[in-house]
């Protein structure tokens, strides 16, 4: 039996549901995916080979963040790890960075962090971002998988027909349930800050900055490449010309549409067409009367749809298991990084505690001996307290007089722990 098939669905339900990544606030239950449970098993396992117990964590960024243990958030463990001098000492491996993610802060939050690999120090893999393509796209994710695709693109891993199907599977429902994105307007802080730093970006400003969308439909166009390199030739075809549409490039959009017009299905015609309606702007009335004349005379009716599904599962099946071997290897790799930088810093710790320990017995001994002050010196005190008595001078009649009260306890204020 098929493992896509209904009784196979209902097997996973059970085991998805509890360990589903996607649990924040709302319980997400995975009833569907293009591959195996034990590809799912070991992409979504919280427990590191040798641990045994139940509650442990195969990533413990507090050893080397928070040695307090203070409540702190996961992105802020990694913010704080990123500006650490040693962080290129700590491995991160993004599957189990990425199940925590998703697990503390959903796929909104996850996305980001993916998108800024400087700031947090993630660098998506292969085994990562089809698991987590897979798993948004079947969570309805969309747009959240769409970027993922994006991000695989840009990194130059869609290299293989497994990565590539999936990255046209993941626009394709993207554009499917395509809704703009209105750019929000950043607005720049009046008081400039001054920070002085080892080096100088020459960063340069773009007057007209593209929108996600565009940035979307460019990666659309960068992966018919692979997508041709990888035996996907007719679905690059016709994922580049949405490409075009959804990155504003008209003038190109129509010269391909002129020339490929036979090699695009009606389906993604009549889909590139709803998304020209919805996007925001001036209307290209010439690419849109191109399009209705090709949605007429485009005789592929067949479904787009059935052809790429049936694909995306074809190939996980025959790439799935070089898939998890490499993953594998990168995992026990990665644990024996780990586990060194583990003791390295657990021995640093050792010894700035013991630091710690010696300066407090050194401070509470000076505190005792500043309490011992007055017996170390009571015999230079008597001493000095002799020379400073005072004889009032002779009288006319010859007597010399005494202080009439002698304070058997009196210190001239000429005598003080300064003066010894």
């Amino acid at each position: 039996m098929d493992r896509f098939s209904i009784a196979a669905v209902i097997q996973n339900v059970a085991a998805f549901a509890r360990d589903s990544p996607l649990s924040t606030g709302i319980v997400y239950i995975r009833c569907l995916s293009y591959f195996s449970s034990a590809f799912n098993k070991l992409a979504n396992q919280g427990l590191l080979p040798n641990e045994k117990k139940s509650d442990a964590k195969p990533l413990n960024l507090d050893a080397f963040v928070n040695p307090d243990q203070r409540q702190m958030d996961f992105l802020d463990k990694l913010v704080r790890l990123r500006k650490q001098k040693e962080s290129t000492s700590v491995p991160l491996l993004p599957n189990l960075v990425v199940t925590q993610l998703l697990d503390f802060n959903g796929p909104q939050e996850t996305i980001p962090v993916l998108q800024n690999p400087l700031q947090y120090g993630i660098f998506i893999d292969q085994f990562t971002g089809c698991h987590l393509i897979d798993l948004l796209i079947h969570n309805g994710s969309d747009r959240e998988a769409a970027q993922v695709a994006a991000l695989l693109i840009n990194r130059n891993l869609c290299n293989n027909e497994l990565v590539a199907s999936l990255a046209i599977q993941a626009f394709y429902t993207f554009l499917k349930s395509f809704q703009p994105k209105v750019a929000e307007k950043i607005e720049e802080p009046t008081e400039v800050e001054k920070v002085r730093v080892k080096f100088v970006r020459n960063y340069v400003k773009d007057a007209n900055p593209k929108t996600e969308d565009q940035l979307l439909g460019e990666a659309m166009i960068k992966l018919a490449a692979s997508a041709n390199e990888a035996g996907l030739k007719d679905f690059g075809h016709n994922i580049e010309w949405v490409g075009y549409v959804l990155s504003g490039r008209i003038g190109e959009a129509e010269k391909y549409l002129g020339q490929h017009k036979d090699l695009l299905y009606k389906e993604i015609l009549e889909l590139s067409r709803q998304v020209i309606d919805k996007l925001i702007g001036e209307k290209p009335t010439e690419l849109i009367n191109l399009l209705d004349q090709a949605i007429k005379e485009c005789k592929r009716t067949d479904s787009f749809a059935e052809y790429l599904n049936a694909r995306v599962k074809v190939s996980a099946e025959s790439l799935e298991p070089q898939l998890m071997s490499e993953y594998l290897k990168s995992y026990k790799e990665w644990e024996t990084g780990y586990q060194r930088a583990l003791e390295e810093q657990q021995r640093i710790q050792n010894i700035h505690d013991r630091v710690e320990k010696i300066e407090s017995t050194l401070r509470a001994l000076e505190t005792r001996r500043q309490s011992l002050w007055y017996f170390e010196n009571k015999e230079e005190i008597d001493i000095q307290i002799y020379k400073k008595k005072v004889f009032y001078p002779k009288r006319w009649f010859g007597k010399k007089k005494k202080p009439k009260t002698v304070d058997a306890f009196y210190v001239p204020p000429e005598i003080s722990r300064g003066g010894n």
